[in-house]
């Protein structure tokens, strides 16, 4: 039975021992507090994944995918940062602590690929007559944008109280997460028929952005705006969505 928990653990001791300290972690600020350790996030999400494999649940292990892609996505991305100075170092001619980052980071995505693989073995194993469907990380990408535009949009709360645009994701939320649902039970023609949903409002979402790009006038309200529309037009094209919807179209064909 798969341990998650148990290779991440291993992959942040081999870092230690590699490089002579713990793995880094981001800050954060507090009132009160100053500035203190912000946690990955990866450890719980993999005690999910681990739970949900082992109880045989593919509804909870592919929403704790979508989990793992969004805190996996932030704190590798963190860690690319960090992995910056270690280029050309004199200290380190041999790039021993670059390495070590480069080897936390593709551990962390192996991890996420092998946990993808045994979502689709679990669905093959539990509907043997049914097409299983390759787990698709979109719900996480969604929720990882929406939050990202909500941090964006903090200190403009007077116009996101008028222009409602975290409220026009809405609906491209709930078809990432049907999508989820019915993939999850090798549901073929719904999965497909979610993902091609979600490609029209998030398009939607993108517009009315662009809306309120053009009626704007504060040029720091408009570069959040801006990043949001561009984000969430990137998800109404994104090409491994499109190829998904092939293979679901091509799984309906074959009966």
């Amino acid at each position: 039975m798969s341990d998650y928990v148990k290779r991440w653990e291993t992959l942040k001791k081999a870092f230690g021992t590699t490089t002579g300290s713990k793995r880094p972690q981001e800050t954060t600020k507090k009132i009160l507090l100053g500035t203190v350790q912000k946690a990955s996030g990866i450890t719980p999400v993999l005690k999910e994944i681990d739970s949900a494999l082992a109880k045989k649940h593919r509804l909870p292990l592919e929403q704790a995918l979508n989990k793992l892609m969004s805190v996996r996505g932030v704190y590798c991305t963190f860690l690319m940062k960090e992995q910056k100075q270690f280029v050309n170092n004199p200290n380190d001619p041999d790039m021993v602590i670059w390495t070590a980052y480069k080897d936390l980071i593709f551990g962390v995505q192996k991890i996420e690929e092998d946990a993808a693989k045994e979502a689709k073995q679990l669905q093959q194993t539990k509907e043997p007559n049914k097409t299983a469907i390759t787990w698709l990380g979109l719900e996480g990408d969604v929720k990882s944008t929406i939050a990202a535009a909500k941090k964006l949009f903090t200190p403009f709360a007077v116009q996101e109280k008028k222009n409602n645009l975290l409220k026009k994701a809405e609906a491209a939320m709930k078809a990432a997460e049907t999508y989820t649902k019915t993939a999850a039970r090798s549901e073929v023609v719904p999965a497909r028929k979610a993902l091609e949903l979600f490609k029209v409002e998030a398009k939607k979402c993108a517009d009315e952005c662009a809306k309120v790009l053009s009626a704007e006038k504060d040029p720091n309200y408009k570069k959040a705006v801006q990043s949001f529309h561009d984000a969430m037009k990137a998800l109404s094209v994104l090409s491994r969505v499109d190829a998904q919807i092939k293979n679901l179209l091509a799984a309906e064909k074959a009966g």
